[in-house]
């Protein structure tokens, strides 16, 4: 369970906006986003409760009705294997037997295999194609399978296939302009590679897919779909799998998925105008392919995903910044899955991810990088990557979200000083100065009772039992400051851990009862490696701490960083999320909350969160 939200309590008029007032459309999109996702193949209950809170909607008020129907039919959830047959049969009914014209408000259609592939009782085996042909404004037409999806791993269900060229047909029949396919190879009859990509390019030659800009092509390999030679392709006449995907002349975004075909020079027979490319588990895919796939088609590219791609390291970088002129995002995951679910085999396949002398570099229309789950990265390497974006920094205007968690494997000691260097640095020059917005503004009664509060005359001269605090006359300006003094605090290395030496920059030096320190102490890991080489310096010279520091050259040097104004401060940059650790990423990742004992409390008769005059009530049950 997850922790509760935190609920703050202002002054309000109570009143509620009349939302049926606004328009259909923009009803309709507050329940697209607000119900988003609803057909999560992943985790379904989750989807499940999104459908069951959008119908419940659209019974609230006639107004509602209309909009959060027309947001669930845009992309209907089809989560069981009787929603097909009762969603068929629902497009069926006459028109004016029906609250709405359904078929033409469905524009996308996901489903899961599993929904197809097993037969729902007392229903025959349903055919996808009947359903297309109901669907006179599809836009968007997927079939997940779940072995194209995280950990990319074999599973024990029916086989299930269809006739692409059926359904294309029907498409064709239809006259819809399709926009995202989804080519899975599991999902195609097995024949001849010559008479399956000669049945893709007839296919990519109809007007059907004449508009298709997002193309998902999964679980194309090497025994099955090898791409032939140019010389033999022309001698032959056979097309290849780059070959049939170049007829698509309007395609922008391109994916592969646990395609082992990516090999040598595929990459360099795509289309030059793509604009979006994503790799996901492609084993046989590396940087030397990226770097030669840049040299040649990569002018246009603005979003680049690599994600599970475990021979794939990040020399190919060095070039990014000429070879990607338009380069917007770039998103890496280096979390890798094993193959068999008894075996440990989620390995990367390369020695270091970044190598000592390989330098990073950055197209200036760079706004969004995040690489995460960073291995086999040497201290060196990581630095190199961390300087080249504060070098960088200047030539980076657009940058606003930047996030790296790499895993480096150096001494504890060492990885503390670096993480701490890098972390404040990259914040330093890049993360946008947040101003707080005014918590006056929490609601219009609260803002005008501010606003009262400020014509009234100062709290100094009033008399204090007449001041209305639940009113919001008091303000944060009212308040007198008080005298304060600084205090240091420096621990011993010599005393156990509650004795402090406590010295105070005031004149006159009080003995009080009490004192209570404000300042915020450093991480503990920071203290423990500062104490150490304290103690490690007196032993050896005899000195006081403070002399000590200022001959040790180990210290002064661990602090220039600190002292050395950046060169640059982009500081535009809304999210900088920076992790320096030694873990080793794991399918399984266990947190705090895997390790908890379910209950909340031994004491039943206990009431936590009671007030004390509860408890002296009956707090407790004695």
């Amino acid at each position: 369970m997850g922790a509760e939200e935190k609920k703050i309590e202002v002054p309000s008029d109570n009143k509620i906006p009349d939302w049926t007032l606004l328009p259909v459309d923009i009803l309709r999109d507050i329940f697209i986003f607000a119900s988003t996702p609803i057909h999560d193949q992943i985790q379904a209950s989750n989807a499940a409760a999104n459908v069951t809170w959008l119908m419940r909607s659209a019974l609230t008020c006639r107004a509602f009705a209309q909009p959060a129907l027309e947001a669930y039919y845009q992309s209907p959830a089809l989560l069981t294997t009787y929603h097909p047959h009762h969603f068929l049969d629902l497009l069926r009914i006459p028109t004016e037997k029906r609250y709405l014209d359904y078929n033409v408000k469905v524009k996308r259609l996901t489903m899961d295999v599993r929904r197809v592939a097993y037969v729902a009782h007392s229903r025959p085996n349903f055919r996808v194609a009947s359903l297309i042909s109901e669907l006179p404004q599809l836009q968007h037409m997927e079939i997940l399978h779940p072995r194209h999806l995280p950990p990319y791993r074999p599973c024990n269900i029916q086989k299930w296939t269809f006739d692409p060229m059926e359904m294309v047909q029907a498409m064709e029949d239809k006259k819809l302009r399709m926009k995202t396919w989804r080519w899975s190879r599991d999902m195609i009859p097995k024949s001849e590679q010559s008479r399956l990509y000669q049945m893709m390019t007839k296919a990519h030659s109809m007007k059907t897919f004449a508009s298709v800009e997002h193309l998902i092509v999964c679980g194309f390999n090497v025994n099955d779909s090898a791409e032939p030679e140019v010389e033999e392709m022309e001698r032959l006449g056979t097309p290849g799998l780059a070959t049939a995907i170049s007829n698509l002349p309007s395609l922008r975004d391109l994916t592969f998925v646990t395609c082992d075909v990516i090999m040598d020079k595929f990459l360099q027979r795509l289309p030059v105008n793509l604009e979006r490319l994503e790799l996901s588990n492609c084993l046989e895919i590396t940087s030397d392919i990226m770097k030669t796939f840049f040299t040649t088609s990569a002018s246009h590219l603005r979003e680049l995903v690599l994600n599970h791609n475990a021979a794939l390291n990040l020399s190919f970088l060095q070039g990014l910044k000429t070879s990607c002129p338009q380069l917007e995002v770039l998103i890496l995951d280096l979390h890798y899955y094993s193959e068999k679910l008894t075996t440990n085999d989620a390995e990367p396949l390369y020695d270091n991810l970044l190598g000592e002398a390989e330098v990073p570099t950055w197209p200036s229309t760079l706004r969004h990088l995040s690489i995460t789950h960073a291995q086999k990265l040497p201290a060196e390497g990581a630095r190199n990557l961390f300087s080249s974006l504060i070098d960088a920094a200047p030539e980076l205007p657009k940058l606003r979200h930047l996030t790296i968690h790499t895993h480096i494997n150096i001494p504890w000691r060492d990885r503390v000083g670096f993480r701490d260097q890098w972390t404040e640095r990259l914040n330093r020059v890049f993360l946008r100065k947040v101003v707080e917005p005014s918590k006056h503004l929490g609601s219009m009664k609260q803002f005008r009772l501010w606003q009262k509060s400020q014509r009234l005359p100062p709290i100094n001269n009033r008399d204090e039992l007449a001041i209305d605090f639940s009113a919001g006359e008091l303000s944060d300006n009212d308040i007198a400051p008080t005298s304060r003094r600084m205090s240091f605090v420096r621990i011993s290395p010599h005393k156990p851990s509650g004795d402090t030496e406590y010295y105070d920059s005031s004149p006159a030096k009080p003995t009080p009862r009490s004192v209570k320190l404000t300042v915020r102490q450093p991480r503990r890991s920071t203290r423990v490696v500062a104490s150490t080489s304290n103690h490690s310096a007196e032993s050896a010279g005899g000195s006081p701490p403070a002399e000590a520091d200022d001959d040790s050259d180990s210290g002064s040097e661990a602090d220039d960083w600190r002292k050395t104004p950046e060169k640059f401060i982009q500081g535009l940059c809304e999210v900088v999320d920076i992790r320096i650790d030694n873990q080793r990423p794991r399918e399984d990742q266990f947190m705090e909350k895997d390790f908890l004992d379910s209950e909340i409390s031994g004491d039943e008769d206990w009431r936590e969160g009671a007030s004390g005059d509860e408890e002296d009530e009956g707090g407790y049950a004695w």
